[in-house]
């Protein structure tokens, strides 16, 4: 049975609801443990910054909302994912509507995870380490850093990390609903190039080349990944009729 566009945008607005009381319910439960998690967040720093400070008074507040809000929304990922896909899923073939969801709220998580892991472990410690030593060249003296632009940072790589790891999902996706094809992501490989170097220059906190390369090149190796997944599905291809056929190239 199909829905009107009121309809749709009904169903819309109720899983945003949803996924805005995740958040919220996580949040709350992570201002319980707001030191606990503020300790792993400063681990990529350890051996780099000695110590940080705060400015102002009420600063402190900001910093365990602000940390509570990243631990929320993390451990929120997998429901906000099972809204999400839930939502497009009657866009898929019948009889895969059933496991499709599934299937792609678990690629998804396992996916996000992935590019937080791969940001906190491998790419925070290389772009704190290079900034510090930036700063202490520019100066002659270590830098001293605010607790809350360190937080923010942290938390600005981590997210954005989780979400380009999305690339290759995004691209299945597209593929099996036939809104691209393998030859439009070949062929249109340098204008996406400028766009995912263009979109890392906007998602990084910072403005200094070495940290929008950290991104970049990960964007452009998930971006060819997402290639080679779009030509695995294109070539089985769900038709009007419901059946599965195989393009001969």
């Amino acid at each position: 049975m199909k829905m009107s566009i009121t309809g749709h945008l009904e169903e819309l607005r109720w899983r945003l609801i949803r996924s805005g009381i995740y958040i919220v319910a996580a949040t709350c439960i992570a201002l319980v443990f707001t030191e606990q998690i503020l300790a792993v967040l400063k681990y990529p720093s350890k051996g780099i910054i000695e110590s940080f400070l705060i400015l102002k008074p009420a600063e402190s507040i900001a910093i365990y909302i602000k940390t509570a809000f990243f631990a929320g929304l993390m451990a929120a990922a997998l429901p906000i994912f099972w809204e999400f896909f839930n939502f497009i899923k009657p866009a898929a073939d019948s009889k895969e509507q059933s496991s499709s969801a599934i299937k792609w709220v678990f690629s998804a998580f396992i996916l996000f995870a992935s590019g937080v892991l791969f940001s906190y472990f491998i790419i925070l410690p290389k772009a704190i380490g290079f900034l510090m030593n930036l700063s202490q060249g520019l100066t002659g003296t270590p830098a001293q850093i605010t607790l809350t632009s360190y937080v923010s940072f942290v938390c600005a790589l981590a997210f954005c990390g989780g979400m380009i790891f999305q690339i290759p999902l995004a691209a299945y996706i597209l593929t099996k609903f036939g809104f691209i094809t393998p030859k439009l992501l070949s062929g249109r490989r340098k204008e996406a190039y400028f766009v995912l170097i263009a979109a890392s220059a906007v998602i990084t906190p910072t403005t200094d080349a070495f940290s929008m390369m950290l991104f970049s090149v990960p964007m452009i190796i998930l971006y060819e990944f997402g290639v080679i997944i779009s030509k695995a599905v294109y070539k089985k291809r769900i038709v009007p009729g419901g059946e599965a056929y195989e393009q001969k190239d």
